[in-house]
């Protein structure tokens, strides 16, 4: 009899034993997928420039701490940010601007060869560019501030060498307020930013003042 209770309470705590390790291995959690986001935007046009006899090097733009990281920022209100959850850009913004950058002044046409910040030609010209604020506004637009400094290397004095510095804001509705609608919207903010920065460019290289 003292056996068969002892053999009754083996087969209990088997079963015990049998459902902990099942709730605790068997009903693992799958992990989350992670969407990932880039710009996506039509080129701005070369217009009718032509392009001068001369190299540019788009530099790695620099970019305000705060937005300094893959995370998809909102900013809900004075001194705080939150950013959408399970998705995020790609690469890092300041990456990702330069990358585009670089490809519109390539397209663009009005220099004879552009270089990124990891080649070794040396041009005349550099474009250097400081990102403030890359993300979603309190009140649901999608905002790209940058401040870009156009540079002729050719001048001797270090001051003398900054041929324009300026600050371009644009700013675009996010639709539905969700990531997609912020890569979206970030996306025509960039090509507007983008057109008016070759826009510029193009001006200087002519000896003109940019508006």
């Amino acid at each position: 009899m003292k056996t068969r209770k002892i053999n009754i309470g083996l087969i209990v705590l088997t079963l015990i034993c049998a459902v902990v390790l099942t709730g605790c291995f068997g009903r693992t959690k799958p992990p989350y997928v992670m969407d990932q986001y880039t710009l996506d935007y039509v080129s701005p046009g070369a217009g009718e420039r032509r392009p001068v006899d001369e190299l540019v090097t788009v530099e790695r733009f620099a970019i305000s701490p705060q937005f300094s990281s893959p995370s998809m920022m909102i900013r809900t209100g004075q001194y705080r940010f939150e950013t959408y959850d399970y998705s995020r850009w790609h690469v890092n913004p300041a990456d990702m601007v330069t990358g585009f950058v670089l490809r519109d002044i390539t397209r663009s046409g009005i220099f004879k060869g552009t270089y990124s910040y990891y080649d070794t030609e040396l041009s005349r010209y550099l474009v250097e560019g400081y990102i403030e604020e890359f993300g979603e506004t309190a009140d649901g637009k999608a905002l790209a501030n940058i401040r870009v400094t156009f540079l002729d290397t050719s001048r001797q004095n270090p001051v003398e060498q900054i041929v324009f510095q300026k600050q371009y804001v644009h700013s675009t509705p996010v639709g539905d307020h969700s990531a997609s609608g912020l890569a979206a919207a970030l996306s025509a903010a960039m090509q507007e930013f983008s057109a008016a920065l070759i826009t510029d460019i193009g001006m200087a290289l002519q000896g003109k003042t940019p508006k």
